[in-house]
């Protein structure tokens, strides 16, 4: 699969004027339609690059606007022009056009000449481009506004008017946009900063093998797939009875690399695995005798008894580099069934929408031999609008990220004390005759006093 092409029945973002996004599969001979913006045939973006913009004429065909590297010129311009920009004497001086100051705009919708049934009629016979030029020539008090309020009053209307749009890859951090003010609680608010830190913390690597309890669609999963590159393996733990991976969906991996990475597992399973059947392995001539039906049913509970038993033979022997927590669910119990499954010096990630039962499962995690250094980490990032004498804060913003509780696996060895040995007062001195009975009043009454512990 090229990632630089729109492939035939992929899901792709739409990025719209008014600058949302809409998501999309993009089906050979089908036709997409995109609201007030218009319609569009998909075969016309179907094998392109992503990072065009395109333009939707009346026919539901589209024209290139843009590329990915800046504007795409509609018109070719003269070789004998003068290069570099340099000018001449006979190159023209702009007039300088004399600017307001909204000191004296008032919001009068009188000042507009067209009315809605003239810009319905434009809409029939113009193109956006021109729809935008008329409605700001009719507009009797556009002069008096300053620079800043002229741009945004053109952008408005770009969003409004303009039948344009981008289709964009889709990927963990288009996820989060889309989902981020569509239905945020389905990917528990989660933020592109949260995601990043998750992942930097879990030390995601290619190659690893990692517990996941995902509760945001497979979104976490998905990510984690992103950065392995295809190499490694992530154990899928849920508490239905088939995962939830329905945003995971939208990324368009390969069926065949997400049954090669992603080993799914309910948590009754993974808890109980004694609980499991086992399925005898059955002769030819007994296959043979089956029907068609029965015998991919029986191969399917085969190819699944094995994969569990994999499961299970890494659990065993401790041989995951990394457990990654994003639930709603308890998590003491999880962490406690979880943790001996872990290599030491890997990282245990868990994160929620609240801080509380972080605060209460790290306080169990600190009296944990097992975990190093429990840490409720926070991010928060406030974006800005970048203009030139521009600069400040978006006025509306979500608020927070989650909260994410860190810690690392450790292999405690037994507790052993150092130090000197104090006898207690009257206490009988060791004797070295071999009398046994006196060598277990003196270790009665002989006590270490321990220094450190060995970790």
């Amino acid at each position: 699969m090229n990632e630089d092409k729109i492939e035939p029945n992929s899901y792709v973002f739409i990025r719209l004027p008014s600058a949302t996004l809409r998501i999309t599969k993009l089906a050979p001979r089908s036709t997409i339609h995109l609201g007030k913006f218009g319609s569009f045939y998909a075969d016309d973006i179907i094998g392109k690059s992503y990072g065009y913009t395109y333009e939707i004429k009346d026919d539901k065909h589209v024209d290139t606007i843009y590329s990915s590297e800046g504007l795409f010129p509609s018109s070719t311009v003269d070789a004998d022009e003068e290069e570099d920009g340099e000018e001449t004497e006979n190159t023209p001086v702009p007039e300088e056009k004399e600017v307001g100051t909204n000191e004296n705009t008032r919001d009068d919708p009188a000042v507009q000449k067209l009315s809605m049934t003239d810009i319905e009629a434009l809409k029939k016979t113009a193109s956006g481009e021109k729809i935008i030029e008329t409605v700001i020539k009719s507009h009797a008090a556009f002069h008096k506004k300053s620079v800043y309020s002229q741009e945004k009053y053109k952008r408005r209307k770009q969003q409004k008017f303009l039948r344009r749009f981008t289709p964009c890859s889709v990927g963990s951090c288009e996820i989060i946009e889309y989902f981020q003010y569509k239905d945020h609680h389905r990917i528990l608010e989660l933020t592109s900063e949260s995601l990043g830190l998750i992942l930097s913390l879990a030390n995601i690597r290619p190659g690893g093998k990692y517990i996941v309890i995902d509760e945001t669609g497979g979104l976490v999963a998905g990510a984690m797939m992103e950065r392995m590159g295809g190499e490694g393996m992530i154990m899928f733990a849920h508490e239905n009875e088939h995962p939830n991976m329905d945003v995971m969906k939208f990324m368009n991996f390969p069926e065949a690399l997400v049954a090669q990475m992603i080993k799914t597992i309910n948590l009754f399973e993974l808890f109980y695995p004694e609980e499991e059947e086992d399925v005898k392995v059955l002769s030819e001539d007994t296959l043979s005798k089956m029907k068609s039906s029965r015998r991919g049913q029986y191969y399917r509970r085969l190819a699944r008894h094995v994969e569990l038993q994999s499961i299970f033979q890494h659990i065993s022997d401790g041989l995951f580099d990394g457990l990654i927590l994003a639930t709603t669910l308890e998590t003491k119990p999880l962490l406690d069934r979880l943790i001996p499954a872990l290599q030491g010096s890997r990282q245990i990630v868990v994160y929620n929408t609240a801080k509380e039962p972080l605060v209460a499962t790290s306080h169990d995690l600190i009296a944990d031999l097992r975990v190093l250094a429990p840490t409720i980490l926070e991010s928060r990032v406030r974006k800005y609008q970048v203009f030139p004498g521009r600069t400040h804060p978006e006025m509306t913003s979500k608020s927070g990220g989650g909260y994410i509780l860190w810690g690392t696996r450790v292999l405690p060895s037994k507790v052993q004390a150092g130090g000197k040995k104090r006898r207690k007062p009257n206490a009988p001195k060791p004797t070295s005759n071999g009398d046994a009975a006196n060598r277990a009043k003196v270790a009665e009454t002989w006590r270490e006093e321990p220094t450190d512990a060995v970790l």
